[in-house]
């Protein structure tokens, strides 16, 4: 099983290439536009990749860990154990236990 950051990273990728505008436009900005925001072309295409993922997410109303574990993960078995452990380390961290967590949450 792969971590969350790359299962996010791997599904970020594959959001870009299914949006080839979108994509070229991320790859096409410069250095100059970097370095007026104070950062460099890397840290900006990796913003926008980050604001363009999250914009996407917005629009469908989906749970972007969710869905990058199910877009990144050809395995249906070990999507299934990770999007378990995402959830039950969701509910942990909301302080919820695993039986109210489903309750609250339809599942």
């Amino acid at each position: 099983m792969k971590t969350i950051e790359e299962y996010y990273a791997i599904a970020k990728d594959l959001f870009l290439e299914a949006h080839p505008q979108l994509k070229a436009g991320i790859e096409n900005l410069t250095a100059e536009q970097a370095v007026t925001l104070g950062m460099s072309r890397e840290q900006l295409q990796a913003m926008q990749k980050d604001r363009a993922w999250a914009a996407y997410m917005r629009e469908k109303k989906l749970d972007g860990m969710l869905f990058a574990i199910q877009l990144a993960e050809p395995d249906k078995e070990v999507m299934v154990a990770a999007i378990e452990t995402y959830l039950h380390d969701h509910a942990a961290a909301l302080g919820m236990s695993w039986e109210e967590f489903c309750i609250k949450n339809e599942l």
